[in-house]
Parts: structure tokens; sequence; C-alpha cells
């Protein structure tokens, strides 16, 4: 069984499009570590303090010292082979790895829009195993409570009976809230500890029933084959078909019960059976590493595309298979087998904890470390600098007829890729955007003029409008223009609902919509500047077939209501996208940028808004396509002039929107002027 969940990971890792819900092999590793842990503690229940003090001792002597061994030699990968765009914040991903809180940490980010969009770092995996060691941690003392329970006089010492209603109680609390949590919030949902518990709890059921529940089926051999048939069937059909959405929820239950159903069932070691396939050599060795396998497979994933300077292809994925197989039988040798008995970190039983405090010590030190040497040599907090004298520097390296010579990259790289990742619209931390973490509240901003008498323009619309802040800024600042900022993360403004993971989310969207037109009839804006990105949220009701014509007459009818307002429109055309993060390739290729480069073909995607707008475009509706600042007849750039164009795949840098304000002016001012 462990063999068969590694299996499914490691596959799905290095083909993710062959096994798109490989992911469920950590669901079946859920429910074994719940049967084994449970059973465990059903037959040497803990007592005592020391008790569950001796128990955490084995967990942490099992687990951990491999588990540091690896943050340590993957920091060390990091800093040796990955961009240093991806230092900082995998050494805080290796910190909170080291102190087992992994998928708190990614729970934080999937709720962020900025961080869910940054590329996977080595230590994601760690979530699953801080999950488990938070299982351990509270398991023990519900037992702890059960034996205190089952002495009082009213249950004369039914420990079992008791332990299995908390186990229960447990299942059916937990699976609850995973349902309803990740109904309203799946992305939050798959990280964090109440929502997979009962995942555990599911292999504990199964321990708490295992003795009678054999006694029985030891009697039906045919039963107990078809059994194991059904629960193989059930993993290997969600390995194949489940994409992760809407997961954990109601869907894990096809995993997790599969895992139950194998487990309940016990072996089955008949001539025609499925213990002949899982008790081969090759299979029982593989479970035997499956932790190593889990532990070292993914660093190994991630950071040997850094250090080979290229993506790996099939054959290399498959060496890749035996290098991780090698790896993993040292560390199971190595660190594994000589740490998990009693000696030599087992006597005194201090001596297991004293190592646990110094290993998390040293590896979050080590990787607080780094942090502070990105800090010093990168200084990644500051903003580009642009020499005084440089020419065709960003966008007009493209745009300008004097630069059509010259190499579109430039002459050399005048923005650093560490601070180009952070080179973001002051947006965000001015806390001028609608989060769909906190619905209600659509905050309005002001910028520019402050003259009472000066004309006020708007700038409406997610990150993809947010991002021309600063350059509308310095044009407003210049020509004495009010600005009122109406910006949200993934939510666009909309006459129609868009789907959001809960109703209150899609109702904030609404909201942000139908405040920002309210809002800007009452302050009397006279031009609005709009540039969407509208492929992360459908519409309400619409079918896929029918999204984009619908869109195309949703912003008509938008456009159409801001100008019955007197607003006249300006729409710039959304950018371009690449693949991957920029800043990171930027990093690994500083010598030869053109591999970061991709094909207009690939990068431009359709544009409702801007599609509306050149549609009724006028005296009032202003259309303004700015990709050939970016790409030219073949070719979308990832550096122009010198500046890097992306802080990540699809969001200008602050330094090379401010390029583009001589070719918005112009426009935005004719708009006012009009």
């Amino acid at each position: 069984m462990r063999a068969l969940a590694v299996g499914l990971v490691v596959i799905y890792h290095l083909a993710p499009g062959h096994l798109v819900g490989g992911f469920v092999g950590v669901d079946v590793f859920f429910v074994i570590s719940g049967f084994l842990i449970t059973t465990n503690l059903l037959t040497k229940p803990p007592k005592n303090a020391r008790d569950v003090v001796a128990f955490w001792g084995r967990r942490v002597r099992r687990l951990l010292p491999a588990a540091f061994a690896v943050i340590i030699v993957t920091l060390i990968a990091v800093v040796a082979f990955g961009p240093m765009t991806e230092w900082a914040v995998s050494a805080r991903m290796a910190q909170a790895a080291a102190l087992y809180v992994e998928n708190w940490s990614l729970y934080a980010n999937s709720v962020n829009y900025i961080a869910s969009t940054a590329p996977a770092t080595p230590f994601q995996h760690y979530w699953s195993l801080s999950v488990e060691e938070q299982f351990y941690l509270v398991w023990p003392l519900m037992m702890v409570l059960a034996v205190l329970v089952a002495r009082l006089r009213l249950f004369r010492g039914r420990f079992r009976l008791i332990a299995s209603v908390g186990v229960g109680v447990i299942l059916v609390a937990s699976a609850a809230y995973s349902i309803w949590y990740t109904s309203n919030s799946p992305a939050a949902a798959y990280y964090v500890t109440p929502t997979r518990m009962w995942e555990l709890a599911a292999g504990g059921a199964v321990a708490c029933i295992y003795p009678r529940l054999k006694a029985g089926l030891d009697r039906f051999p045919a039963l107990k084959v078809a059994l194991v048939a059904i629960g193989l069937a059930l993993i290997v059909w969600s390995g194949f078909n489940l994409d992760g959405t809407s997961f954990p929820g109601w869907l894990a239950w096809l995993p997790v019960g599969g895992a139950m159903i194998v487990i309940a069932a016990g072996p089955a070691d008949y001539r025609v059976s499925f213990d002949r396939f899982l008790k081969w050599r090759l299979v029982q060795a593989v479970g035997d590493m499956s932790y190593s396998i889990y532990l070292w497979h993914w660093p190994l994933v991630v950071v040997l595309p850094w250090a080979l300077g290229r993506e790996l292809t099939r054959p290399m994925k498959l060496g890749l298979l035996v290098v991780i197989v090698v790896v993993s039988w040292l560390s199971k040798t190595f660190i594994e087998d000589r740490f998990r008995g009693s000696r030599p970190l087992g006597i005194p039983l201090r001596r297991t904890f004293i190592f646990l405090v110094v290993g998390m010590l040293v590896t979050a030190g080590l990787a607080q470390l780094v942090i502070i040497g990105v800090q010093v040599i990168g200084k990644p907090d500051q903003r580009p600098v642009i020499p005084g004298d440089a020419v065709c520097v960003g966008a007009a390296a493209l745009l300008d007829q004097n630069c059509e010579t010259r190499n579109p990259h430039g002459a050399r790289l005048l923005t650093p890729p560490i601070q180009a990742a952070n080179d973001r619209t002051s947006a965000n931390a001015d806390g001028c955007v609608w989060d769909w973490n906190n619905p209600t509240d659509v905050p309005i901003c002001e910028y520019g003029s402050t003259d009472p008498n000066a004309t006020t323009i708007a700038l409406w619309g997610n990150s993809h409008t947010s991002m021309y802040l600063e350059p509308v800024v310095d044009i407003a600042k210049a020509n004495n223009l009010a600005i009122r900022t109406y910006f949200a993360s993934a939510c666009y403004p909309s006459l129609l609902p868009l789907d959001f993971a809960s109703k209150d989310q899609q109702d904030g969207c609404t909201a942000f919509t139908t405040q920002a037109l309210a809002d800007m009839k009452e302050h009397n804006v006279k031009v609005v500047l709009m540039s969407q990105r509208t492929d992360l949220n459908p519409l309400v009701g619409v079918p896929a077939g029918e999204q984009e014509s619908a869109l195309d007459q949703m912003n008509t009818n938008l456009i159409n209501l801001l100008l019955a307002d007197g607003i006249r429109v300006v729409v710039i055309r959304d950018v371009p996208y690449f693949p991957d993060n920029i800043v990171d390739c930027i990093a690994l290729n500083s010598r030869n940028l053109s591999a970061c480069d991709q094909s207009l073909a690939a990068s431009l995607r359709p544009d409702p808004v801007f599609d509306a707008s050149v549609a009724l475009d006028g005296n009032d509706v202003f259309s303004l396509d700015l990709t050939d600042a970016v790409c030219d007849a073949t070719t979308c750039y990832a550096v122009v002039g010198g500046v890097i164009v992306y802080c990540d795949s699809g969001h200008f840098t602050t330094t090379f929107a401010r390029t583009l304000e001589p070719y918005i002016s112009p426009v935005l001012l004719q708009a006012v002027k009009t």
C-alpha cells in the first residue's frame, strides 16, 4: 500500500499529464498512518505523561533525522543551483518545513493572490508531513483522555469502546468541515489540518473495528479478494481521473474509502489474490523506502532542472527515477535505520527532544542565513535604478523608431531579477485592493492632485489595471489630475455575477462593480482607464462555450453604462502571457536572455474588454494596444531595452510600466480633454 501511494505521488510529479490525480497517494498515506498509529495506541494505550512523551520520542526518531537532512541538503542545492529569486522564499518554506507548519504556510499563500501564483518550492511536499506530525501530537492525548474516561465506574474499563467513539467523533466532525470548507474555499481547504484530520481518523476507525472485522472476513476468502480489488480500483481510478478541483471534500472519500477497504480486508494471501503482487520483493522494497522516496523525490524534481539549465526530458525523468531510488536507499539505510531505534537518541529519552530542538534550530537557522544573505547581496526590496544616460530603455526599445536597429533585449540587463521580483505596484501595500478573503470591504483610494478643481479620473479593474498605477500617477501629477482607484484581486468589473468559491466572495465581487459605478458618478469621474484579465473567474450560469460571447456583450453593456453617466473610457489591451515566472528564468539565463522569450502566437489571449472597446471606439471610447511594447511580429521578449518586463508571468514590473508612460499619456490626456 505504501509502495502504491508513493508511486502515485512520484509519477504525478514527474508526469502530471498522464496521472492527473496522482496526488491522492498522499490521502492513502494518511489512511495508512492513521491505521498503524491507532493500532499501536489501542494495543499499548498511553496511561500517563511519560507514555505520551515516549510515543512522541519514537515519532521523532523515526521521522525527523531524515527530514532535517533533506531540508539541509536541499537548501544547499537551492543556493548552489537555483535562481536567487527563489532563495528567500525557499528558505522561508524550509523554516516552515523544519517546524512542521508547512501546510499552514501554504494555506496562507493560497489565500494571497500574489503568493498563490508563485512557483512551487522544493519544500512544498512537507505540507503532508506537517499534517501527520500535528496528528501525532494530538492523537495520543485523545487516547489518554479515553483511558481516563474508561476508568470511570460508569464505563467499567471499556477503553477500546471509548477510544472508538472519540475516533468516530473526530472523523465525522473533520469530514463535515472538510466538505463545507472545500465548497467555500477549495484552495485553502487543501492544506489545513482540520480538513485532513478525518483521513487519518478514517484509518483509525478501521483500526478500532479491525479485530472483529478480520475474524468475520477470514471465513470468506473470496469476499476478501473482492474487497481488495474494489479498494485498489477506487484508488487507481482516483489517480487517473481526479484533477484536484474541489478537493479534499466529498471526492477524497474515493481514495480514502479505497484505502480503508484494502486495509479492512486484511491479508488475503491466496493463490489468486492481490497480495501475491503486493508481496513482490520490489514492491516491498519500495514500500520500505516510501518515506525516504517521498522526502527526496520532490526536491530532486525541482532542483535538477535548475542544475541542468533545462526542462527534464522523458529519458531524463527515467534516469531521475533511478537517482531517487538510490538516494532514498542510502537515506533509509544510513539515516532512517540508524536513528529509529532506542540508540543513539532514545536513551535517555531527553536526548530525543534535545535532538528535536537542536535540529529545528539548525535547519531554521541555516534557512535564516540564506534569507539574510539574499537581503545583503540582492537587496530585493530596492527599486531597480535606471542610469540617467541610458537610451532605448524599456518600451522605447520596441516603440521608438530611433531604436529599431538595436537589440530588443538592450545592450545589458539594467534591472536585477531579485529586485524585479518585488518591483510591483504599491496598490497592494497601500491597502487599495479588494481581497476575496475580506469580500465585504471594497477599498477606494485617492492619488494624484489634491486640487479640488482638478479633473478626476479613475483606474478600475483587477491586478492587470493596478500595474499601471505608478505611470498614471506620474501623468496625473504633471497634468493636475486627481485619481480614484477601484482595484480587486481575481475580480473584474462585471454586470453579471462571477464564479467564486463562496457566495460571500461572489457577492463581494459584484459589490465591487456596483460600488465603483456609484462612487464614480458621485465624485464626477470624467475618464476611467481599464485593463482586465477575465479568464480567472467565469460568468455564473453561462456555459463554457458561450463565455467569450457573453463577456463581449456584458463589456459592451458596461462601457455603454459608463458613457451614459458621462464617463469616457480608455481600455488597454491585456498583456501577453508567459508560461513561467520570468524573473526566475532570467536569473538562470542572464547570459542568454532569449531563452526566456516566447512566440507571439503563444502569448496572446482573448480580451473581451478590449474587443468591446474597439467595437465602440469613437469620441468617448479609446482603445490602446501596448502589445508592441513587449512583442514584435513573431516574438514576445522577457527583457525589453534592458528592463525585465514582468515581475512574474503576466504583471508588469513597475519599472517597465513607467517606461510606458509616454505612450499612455497622449491617449489618456486626449480622453480627458475631449
